[in-house]
C-alpha cells in the first residue's frame, strides 16, 4: 500500500500541494489574503496535472530500471519454514 502511495498518489498530488503552499507563502503578509475561489477557478490545473503525471512516469521508470531481478531470475513460491510462512520472492537462477 505504501508503494502505491509513493508511486501513484504522491506524484499526482505533489504539484498541487506545492502550488497551494506557494500561494499561501506569497500572500502571507497581506491582511485579506488571496481570493481562494479565484485561485481554484483560475489555477494552472492543466500544468499541475501534467507535472504530476510526469513525476509519476519518472518514478515508475526509476523503479523499473533500479529494482527487481534480472530477466533470467527465478520465482521462488511462498513456503512454510518452522511454522512461519516465508513470502515468495525472486532469486538468481542456480546453474
Amino acid at each position: 500500500m505504501i508503494r502505491v502511495f509513493f508511486l501513484y498518489i504522491l506524484p499526482i498530488l505533489l504539484p498541487s500541494a506545492m502550488y497551494f503552499c506557494w500561494i499561501t507563502f506569497i500572500h502571507k503578509g497581506e491582511k485579506e489574503g488571496p481570493d481562494k475561489q479565484a485561485l481554484v477557478r483560475e489555477g494552472p490545473w492543466f500544468r499541475l496535472l501534467f507535472a504530476g503525471l510526469g513525476l509519476m512516469i519518472i518514478g515508475l521508470a526509476v523503479t523499473a530500471f533500479t529494482g527487481g531481478m534480472s530477466p533470467n531470475g527465478q520465482y521462488q513460491a511462498p513456503y512454510a519454514k518452522d511454522g512461519k510462512i516465508v513470502p515468495g520472492r525472486m532469486v538468481p537462477k542456480s546453474e
